[in-house]
């Protein structure tokens, strides 16, 4: 029988959906579902149902055959169009038929194990394109109450039944009938539109940019949801010219309007229904000839019909009804147009559950014909993604009926935790169900409030104010808030609104609530805004959380990722990374977090898993001397009590130049000669890298290679790679003939081959030394590189010629007296060797002369050399010979222990080398003269030297020589730290790069940060989950990035071989593309490479050219066809250097 824990689907893991939250309508979907059990099972379904449609039942597939971990999956194809859909697992085994559904919360996320039909997970599905306006996703809203925010002059507007308060600090009250409750008048505080105006310079310092206004049409009411005229502002508000003089004056402050519109009703004493006979129109209620009779439904005309909420002065109106829908939504005056023409932003639709969809898509559709930019907001008090009103399921974020709605279902959520109700971990779990239903354009354009004219002031319920239902409102006019009380609402207030400016959405303030406005229930959450007392510390706090919103892209469009939520603590990131935020837009880099401690006494430490997203520094971002610093991607936060703390990572100045570089050894450049050289094409391609806005050219050792072809393994550490060198500059000196360069057939292929080409360049080598001896043997440029170069040179040279004498062989199986070096042995064996040892030093001078040339071609384009210091030699190498007792040796030469690294991504035998391990007291005694030399030789070719296996310094993996796998090796210290500040004392500082890849410790990184060395970050290993299943990474400044190695596959080969489907879905999701487009992902990850923080980004040729598998470099561990592939000659015909410039320029490379 399967239990529970068995069993597991997350709807918010890209793992099991592969689509985590809403999904583009026509999209395609996988679900999983994870089985733990040696039981048989028969079948796996999902279920899916949609509204109208029905069910559908899709069998689920398992490539997992042994043991007890199953995984099975289906990919279906989702609606094209928006809508709902609702899906559950069906498991069939020996012992039953199970279901897997939804949790019995309905927020989604870790599911439930059942024995019948569960609930069901949702799906939202938005239409192709659905958009909302990004000004409203970037503004802060005020909500104003028209009558109660700000009176200008003293006139009193006469009003009909109307209640005229003359002090403007008076508590509101409704006047009732004593018998029937009903109200008989409504008292007014005078407020108006020009009062508006007069404070528009203060909403403006404040940092609004949208102004939402209550109704301001003519009704009877103080509150306006009554409407009398829907084309006229309300005598008592102003007029007209007062309304365009207030949307004039907010425009010019950056300030939106948004009216409100009630069309669900209308009122009694209106010109439509006009039952008090105040207007001259024939209404509804006086005549069925009435223009407006349609519009109504009578039960027994005419005093009995439909009205709001049983309220007879709150008539209903038949929203479909052709000339009302005329009157509103489509005639040419209509009241839509009527107020888009004198310059509104939007419109909120008051009670839109009770809308019609049809009347709700036309209104929207209209809007957006008329004004794409123009917003819509409904009045949705629960979950907007699967509201069902009166039956009826809406579907109002498909992208047809709406763009935001009222968040109150946030507002709900916030209080709850910060008043105790709901602890931390449910708080999360409420909050990912409602990012999961949401499309990110509506849930990125929420209205998000605290306060409204609906609801008790948020000081009054964070305070914990007692209240009960039926409190008589003279009691509720009374109560006024403790200092204890008001001392804890204010602290919360501040929490709720900290948390409101820094979420995903548009924060809406209600009047007052900056300053500490208390009230219950309307009237008394409609007090006139106290413009003498307001609390002034709650204003300087609204003004700055808002300030640093709107100051900061993160904090608007970035990302948010939720980060820890447990007991009295929420904690979240809003991120902005690689310059794009959530919509794809271009945007500034940033990252903050926010986090709540709602412990009344305590202070609560945490910490968090910033590994994906941060490091360095963050601050306080309204206290920057508090920092919290990040550590192996950890950050521990301590949060005071009733707090919300939001933190930065700061922007340290930038300490290094920004550059951009492309990683492509000269073998792989294209020659009709089989491997690339210092000729014409490495001439091209440095013209390449100067148009493309390049600044380093990373090459491989330069060495001689040995076993494999590998310039890993080099038989010298100071000699060139003669396989490089130009032969065509060797024609035109005269040492070779057009004839000599024939070949058979041009090269032109994806690989070298190395054979041919090494007996070729052998030939042609040997016939121009022939040539070069008789005309310039005594060349002074050449007899100069000899003398100068003698210290590696001579025994290079030697080593060559003791292998052509001895056959081949290694030099451990020398004679002994040339093994052992013995002073007379060498002396007769270079002169035995004369004419070898002549040519291997010629080889050597074109080699550097040529070289020489290239790098000073390349130091005019500007651009760097990136050179490569392999840490080891080959042990059959001249430097092995020649320096014996500075390598752990046996007596007969063999290596005592050799060089490797133990298991790792690469290979999970490890990976032996063979290289000698080096004898550092022999080093050390000598002050490190050989590594000198070395380091100086090195940087006369490079610009930068990139020392590969730098951890070796610090600790290295050291193997028996006769084991024949890495495994069993230890751990023994480097010459570390010491080893470096002689190099720099004896050279000066060089420009090094620690290559720190593979099982890195502190100590590593330490000796890297104390040497000062950037090491390197490779972008295939920084994009694995974390552990918070979260995908991203993060560079220092201080840092090289790549996108891959010469040891990774490319990114193209990396993402469609080497990980699985479900990482391929989350980069896809990540880079904003889907995962059938390998290629637009691998531009994505090198335009996110560019945008790191790295002081430098380096992308191999391969990746530039979006190239698969086949075009990788090297397969650690392997042999084969390693280091041979090579460019085709018109390879340039598919790079755009213009565009590569401009990511240069965009991110200052």
């Amino acid at each position: 029988m399967l239990e529970a824990y068995q069993v597991e689907h997350n709807s918010q893991n890209i793992y099991y959906r592969s689509i985590v939250g809403a999904a583009e309508a026509g999209s395609r979907l996988r679900l999983g579902i994870r089985i733990r059990t040696y039981e048989t099972i028969q079948q796996v379904l999902v279920r899916l149902w949609q509204d109208q449609t029905g069910e559908r039942l899709i069998p689920l597939e398992t490539r997992d055959t042994q043991g007890e971990q199953k995984f099975y999956t289906a990919w279906f194809n989702l609606p094209d169009y928006g809508c709902l859909v609702w899906y559950y697992f069906v498991i069939t085994t020996e012992s039953g038929t199970y279901f897997y559904g939804n949790n019995a919360e309905m927020l989604g996320g870790v599911g439930a194990l059942s024995m019948e039909a569960p609930a069901s997970y949702q799906i939202t599905i938005y239409n192709k394109g659905a958009h909302t306006p990004d000004w409203f996703k970037n503004a802060v809203m005020y909500q104003i109450f028209p009558d109660r925010f700000a009176r200008s002059g003293d006139t009193i507007v006469k009003k009909k039944g109307a209640v005229i308060r003359t002090d403007w600090t008076d508590d509101p009250m409704y006047l009732k009938d004593p018998d029937t409750k009903e109200i008989i008048a409504y008292d007014f505080f005078g407020g108006n539109l020009r009062g508006v105006m007069e404070k528009l310079d203060y909403l403006k310092d404040l940092g609004i940019s949208c102004i939402y206004f209550n109704p301001v049409f003519e009704s009877e009411s103080n509150h306006h949801y009554d409407t009398g005229d829907y084309h006229k502002i309300d005598p008592v508000l102003g007029d007209i010219e007062d309304f365009r003089a207030l949307v004039t004056a907010a425009e010019q402050r950056g300030i939106r309007i948004i009216l409100d519109g009630v069309f669900s009703h209308t009122g009694s004493n209106s010109i439509y229904f006009n039952r008090q006979h105040q207007y001259r129109s024939i209404g509804a209620y006086q005549s069925k000839e009435s223009p407006y009779y349609s519009w109504y439904h009578f039960r027994n005309y005419p005093n009995e019909y439909d009205c709001w909420w049983d309220f007879d002065t709150l008539p209903n109106v038949n929203e479909t009804d052709p000339a009302y829908m005329d009157f509103v939504i489509t005639g040419k005056d209509s009241v839509l147009h009527h107020w888009m023409n004198e310059g509104i932003a939007g419109w909120r639709l008051d009670v839109i559950d009770e809308l019609p969809p049809t009347f709700s898509k036309t209104f929207f559709a209209e809007l957006k014909k008329r004004d794409p930019d123009a917003v819509m907001i409904g009045e949705v008090w629960e979950d907007a993604s699967n509201k069902v009103a009166y039956g009826t399921p809406r579907e109002y974020l498909s992208g047809n009926e709406m763009d935001s709605a009222m968040n109150y279902p946030l507002r709900t959520i916030m209080f709850d935790f910060l008043t105790g109700a709901s602890d931390g971990h449910q708080t999360a779990r409420r909050l990912a169900s409602q990012i999961e239903n949401y499309p990110k354009e509506n849930l990125y354009a929420m209205m998000n409030l605290i306060g409204s004219h609906d609801v008790q002031r948020a000081i009054t319920v964070l305070a914990g104010v007692p209240y009960y239902e039926g409190m008589p409102a003279i009691e509720q006019s009374r109560v006024r808030m403790t200092d204890e009380q008001f001392d804890l609402g204010m602290r919360r207030l501040l929490m709720a609104t900290l948390w409101q400016m820094t979420y995903p959405g548009v924060p809406s303030v209600y009047y007052g609530d900056e300053i500490g406005m208390q009230g219950f229930k309307d009237p008394f959450n409609r007090r006139p805004y106290d413009w003498e007392h307001g609390n002034k510390e709650i204003r300087s706090w609204f003004e700055r959380f808002i300030a640093i919103r709107n100051e900061n892209d993160a904090l608007r469009t970035g990302e948010i990722l939720p980060l820890y939520g447990a007991g009295d603590v929420i904690a979240y990131a809003r991120t902005i990374r690689s310059g794009y935020d959530v919509f794809n837009q271009e945007k500034e880099d940033g990252v903050f977090i926010a986090a709540f401690n709602r412990n009344l006494t305590e202070t609560l430490t945490i910490e968090i898993d910033v590994s994906d997203f941060a490091c360095g520094t963050f601050e306080d971002a309204f206290k920057p001397s508090r920092t919290y610093e990040v550590e192996r991607g950890r950050l521990r936060i301590k949060i005071p009590p009733l707090f919300g703390l939001l933190l930065r990572e700061r922007k340290e100045p930038r300490r290094y130049e920004r550059k951009a570089g492309v990683l492509l050894h000269p073998t792989s450049l294209p020659s009709k000669y089989g491997v690339g050289d210092f000729g014409k094409e490495a001439y091209r391609f440095l013209d390449f890298l100067a148009e493309a806005g390049q600044k380093v050219w990373q090459v491989l050792p330069l060495s001689p290679v040995g076993y494999g072809y590998s310039p890993y393994q080099s038989i010298s550490a100071f000699a060139g790679n003669i396989m490089m060198i130009d032969l065509e500059e060797l024609a035109a000196r005269g040492w070779l003939t057009e004839k000599d360069l024939f070949l058979p057939y041009e090269a032109n292929t994806a690989f070298i081959d190395f054979e041919r080409v090494k007996q070729f360049k052998k030939d042609a080598l040997e016939k121009a030394f022939r040539a070069f001896r008789k005309t310039s043997a005594k060349d002074k440029d050449y007899k100069e590189f000899c003398e100068k170069e003698a210290y590696w040179l001579d025994d290079y040279a030697l080593f060559h010629a003791g292998k052509k004498a001895y056959a081949r062989t290694a030099w451990t199986d020398w004679p002994d007296p040339v093994k052992y070096r013995a002073p007379d042995a060498l002396r007769e064996l270079v002169a035995q060797q004369a004419d070898e040892i002549e040519l291997d030093r010629f080889k050597q001078y074109i080699f550097h002369l040529q070289w020489n040339r290239l790098h000073d071609y390349a130091r005019k384009k500007g651009i760097e050399i990136l050179g490569d210091m392999p840490i080891f030699v080959a042990q059959d190498s001249a430097d092995a010979w020649a320096h014996q007792h500075l390598f752990d040796l046996n007596e007969d030469g063999t290596p005592r222990t050799v060089a490797g690294v133990p298991p790792d991504y690469f290979a999970a035998n490890g990976q032996l080398w063979g290289n000698p391990q080096y004898n550092w007291d022999a080093m050390k005694a000598e002050n490190y003269a050989w590594w000198k030399r070395r380091f100086r030789k090195l940087h006369e070719q490079v610009d930068i030297l990139r020392i590969d296996h730098f951890r070796a310094f610090e600790a290295y993996w050291s193997i028996d020589g006769k084991a024949e796998t890495a495994i069993n090796g230890r751990w023994l210290k480097g010459p570390g730290k010491p080893f470096f500040d002689e190099i720099e004392r004896e050279l000066g500082e060089l420009d090094i790069v620690a290559e720190d890849l593979g099982i890195i410790t502190s100590e590593v990184e330490r000796l890297r940060d104390d040497c000062g060395f950037p090491g390197m970050k490779i972008v295939h290993f920084m994009l694995e989950p974390n552990e918070s299943g979260r995908v991203g990474f993060v560079t220092p400044e201080n840092s090289i990035v790549y996108t891959g190695t010469h040891d990774n596959n490319t990114t193209v080969g990396w993402y469609t071989r080497d990980i699985d489907e479900v990482l391929r879905e989350t980069l896809a999701n990540m880079t904003g593309t889907t995962s059938d487009r390998p290629k637009t992902i691998c531009k994505r990850l090198i335009k996110a490479a560019y945008a790191s923080h790295a002081r430098m980004a380096i992308i191999p040729m391969q990746d530039l050219l979006a190239l698969d598998e086949r075009a990788r470099m090297n397969t650690p561990g392997t042999v084969g066809i390693n280091w041979r592939w090579s460019l085709k000659k018109d390879y340039l015909l598919e790079l755009d250097p213009k565009k590569l410039k401009a990511l240069c320029v965009r991110y200052h490379r």
